[in-house]
């Protein structure tokens, strides 16, 4: 077989460095030299590295201790110096209190910091934890260099002339899986300790975990409902059920992708995550009464080794979208800087090759994506049971779990794929350890795809259904040289236990094309993200889509929709670059931007605003 490693028999063998069980079966070329990983590729051996520099999530959360004084710090071996900014947050300041950061910091020496909160009393009590004997704390931890590592939370404890850091509430919570009837709250805690959901009369118990999710069902729809999380120091919060299925009354859903850090310094880097600009279209989304706010991909840098940095990245992603998490559901999808690999590096090149982590069910990007976001689970698995599948009898790739799904609101279906599953990111360049290109939908969720597409036309009750994937199908600026275009050519595709795909990425791109546009009446627009810009491309039948020598067949289109890209939430700017389809690409920009869909019974309108300056940037008619 093409590209079959010569080291197959070696696919099972234990990697006792890095603690796997055994190479999966869609791999090639994955073997063991002297007790390490090693890929064996064009006749280069890359061993693996991991060299364990960043930081971790742990780390920054810092194992808070009360004190007589205060909170104490341990951050860890990794964070031996440094500055902590911090500072009360009051609830009583509004319904989205922030940290208000003291005038003072807190040095960080041998990985210890104290924060003195008596400094807090008096006229710097604005939160009024004296009077309680309780308060929250925010802090911010700053590397010796200046770069911005984490944005922290806890609650604190003053009795008996002693703080104390009792269990708090150190993400979310968080509304997630919102339908007419249901929710899921989120939220994860500093150390165990009960905790009790209480909406209206109602209670929720959690006990002996530090991540919790809870379900809460039997409520009616279009309703709001407060709730508050009882065992911590808490206080209220509140959200509202999606209307009934088929309801057709108005709403607004808002549209971003790509936050990862970005130039300037500050908050436009909280160590991989552009906490600056995201905040920002969190609040304007919020703002414009956005009944959720749709994510697809690239939310942080990414691109790791170790699972501990990734938590660390998504955790402060997560940060920017707070408090506004906590009443209405920012939903998300994956992008290839989620990924999460097995890296090997070139002893004699600056090279390096990633795969998908493994093992699959517990460190691959998706496993990892699906632990730190509480999305809906679909019937799609994996891709196993496909042709290319190596052993029907084992499971053999990585899960789709919580990264491909669908979910309603009122009269309208969101669709949302995975176009950077079980991804290596070099595969073009080095195919011979197998696995997924980037952009390519693969068979199995293909397939799902159709299904849903399907039954969402045969479901009287939705008028519009949206696709959201993170790569476009027609890339205008920063992604032509791959996305679904890979500059006019089809040979890019996956490569499983060194075979390679039957179709193209070009064939790829007509089968999700002809699905969406000629199977389905209803699709209104794709929604895309990759390069760090805004256009609207008009998908029809006139619109130039296949290189000069294209020799396959060529789809023909029955109807028009648009791709909107906007994948201008913060990650550095791409500018329009020539394609054959360049002219029915307008109103490009690299503002950050936030894409408004506002849907009104058969009619839906798209308003395209910049949330800084509040400037129109484009506008116009999806359905009427």
């Amino acid at each position: 077989m093409l590209f079959r490693s010569l080291f197959l028999c070696f696919s099972f063998l234990f990697f006792s460095n890095f603690g796997y069980s055994q190479v999966p079966k869609v791999y090639s070329n994955i073997s063991l030299k002297q007790g390490n990983a090693v890929a064996f590729v064009k006749g280069k051996e890359f061993p693996e590295s991991n060299n364990g520099k960043g930081y971790q999530l742990q780390d920054l959360i810092g194992y808070p201790q009360g004190t007589q004084t205060g909170v104490k710090f341990n951050f860890g071996p990794k964070v031996s110096s440094g500055t902590v900014y911090f500072g009360l947050i009051n609830p009583a300041d509004g319904k989205y209190p922030m940290p208000v950061y003291f005038k003072r910091t807190a040095d960080i020496v041998a990985s210890v910091s104290q924060i003195d909160l008596n400094q807090l009393r008096g006229k710097y009590d604005m939160s009024a934890w004296e009077k309680s004997g309780a308060g929250f704390l925010g802090y911010r931890v700053m590397g010796p260099k200046g770069q911005l590592l984490y944005d922290g939370r806890l609650s604190f404890i003053f009795e008996n002339d002693m703080f104390r850091v009792p269990p708090s509430i150190i993400e979310g919570p968080t509304i997630n899986q919102l339908t007419d009837n249901s929710v899921v709250i989120s939220l994860k805690l500093n150390k165990q300790g009960p905790v009790t959901i209480l909406v209206n009369d109602s209670k929720y118990e959690s006990i002996g975990k530090t991540s919790i999710e809870i379900k809460i069902e039997g409520l009616q729809p279009n309703t709001d409902y407060d709730y508050i999380v009882e065992g911590v120091v808490g206080r209220n919060y509140s959200f509202k059920t999606n209307p009934a299925k088929g309801d057709r009354s108005p709403f607004v859903f808002a549209y971003t992708s790509d936050s990862r850090a970005g130039q300037g310094g500050g908050e436009r880097n909280l160590y991989g995550a552009n906490y600056y600009v995201m905040q920002r279209i969190v609040a304007y989304s919020n703002a414009q009464n956005a009944a959720f706010l749709q994510f697809t991909g690239d939310m942080i840098n990414g691109y790791l080794a170790e699972k501990q940095e990734m938590n660390l990245q998504y955790a402060n992603w997560k940060r920017s979208l707070e408090p506004y998490s906590s009443f209405f559901p920012i939903n998300v999808a994956m992008g290839n800087h989620e990924a999460l690999v097995n890296y090997f590096s070139s002893p004699e090149t600056e090279e390096g090759l990633g795969i998908d982590r493994f093992p699959f069910e517990t460190e691959s990007a998706e496993a990892v994506f699906a632990t730190n976001f509480s999305n809906p689970f679909s019937e799609l698995k994996s891709e196993d049971g496909s042709l290319y599948d190596p052993d029907p009898n084992t499971t053999d790739f990585p899960p789709y779990n919580e990264t491909v799904f669908s979910y309603i609101h009122g009269n309208c279906a969101m669709l949302v794929l995975n176009s950077n599953y079980w991804y290596a990111y070099a595969l073009t360049r080095y195919p011979g350890t197998s696995g997924n290109i980037h952009a390519y939908i693969m068979d199995n969720q293909l397939e799902w795809f159709k299904d849903e597409l399907s039954k969402y036309e045969n479901d009287e009750d939705i008028d519009h259904v949206f696709v959201t994937l993170h790569t476009p199908f027609f890339p205008n600026g920063g992604h032509v040289i791959d996305d679904m275009w890979y500059n006019g050519k089809n040979w890019p595709r996956p490569i499983v236990d060194g075979e390679k795909v039957e179709k193209g990425i070009i064939e790829r791109r007509d089968e999700l094309l002809d699905a969406m546009i000629n199977q389905s009446t209803k699709v209104r627009a794709a929604l895309t993200g990759d390069e760090h810009n805004y256009a609207k491309t008009k998908i029809t039948e006139a619109m130039p889509r296949y290189p000069e020598n294209w020799e396959r067949p060529k789809l023909k289109l029955k109807r028009t929709i648009y791709q909107i890209n906007n994948g201008s939430a913060g990650a550095p700017y791409y500018a329009k670059e020539k394609t054959p389809w360049s002219e029915f690409a307008t109103n490009f920009s690299t503002q950050n931007v936030v894409v408004l869909v506002r849907v009104n019974g058969k009619n839906v309108n798209v308003e395209v605003k910049n949330p800084f300056t509040e400037e129109l940037v484009d506008a116009f008619e999806l359905a009427k």
